[in-house]
């Protein structure tokens, strides 16, 4: 099984309420190119899931359209970066099909250094906004990471 972590694109910084900040004109830009290199990578994904943060749901929405089998994307709330990341690892465990997920700093960083080397204080991926990173798991709880790309490192 494969997850996508994903951060958000740029987002505004003027709206009063974090949960509301929408994303800039260029944060949707980098979402779209990212969600058009990921299709034509042949990535496909069961589902994609986002923290419920506007920002995250319309980056979550853009991917969704290219890679995932149904075309939407779902909040999970324990994505929120509300909720310690052992639980969401307990979540995964139950899955089996390739994932992405949206979510903030500092929890995809916190996420991706759990699953690599067990101690989320390791920080292993620097996520600038738009960023993907793959982790696969090889083994019962073991996940090793195949690649990482930001949407600057794109030419489309």
């Amino acid at each position: 099984m494969k997850l996508y972590c994903v951060r958000h694109g740029h987002a505004e910084s003027t709206a009063l309420i974090n949960d509301e900040r929408p994303l800039t004109a260029q944060g949707e830009e980098e979402t779209k190119k990212m969600a058009r290199f990921l299709a034509r990578q042949d990535i496909r994904v069961a589902q994609v899931l986002h923290s419920g943060k506007l920002r995250a749901r319309q980056s979550a929405e853009i991917l969704a359209q290219a890679i995932a089998k149904e075309h939407t994307a779902e909040m999970l709330d324990l994505l929120s970066g509300e909720h310690p990341v052992p639980w969401l690892l307990e979540k995964i465990r139950h899955w089996h099909d390739d994932t992405l997920l949206v979510g903030h700093m500092p929890f995809m960083s916190h996420l991706v250094s759990t699953l690599i080397v067990g101690n989320e204080n390791d920080q292993l991926v620097r996520f600038s906004p738009g960023t993907v990173v793959c982790v696969e798991q090889y083994e019962h709880r073991h996940w090793i990471m195949d690649w990482a790309v930001s949407p600057d490192l794109l030419i489309d």
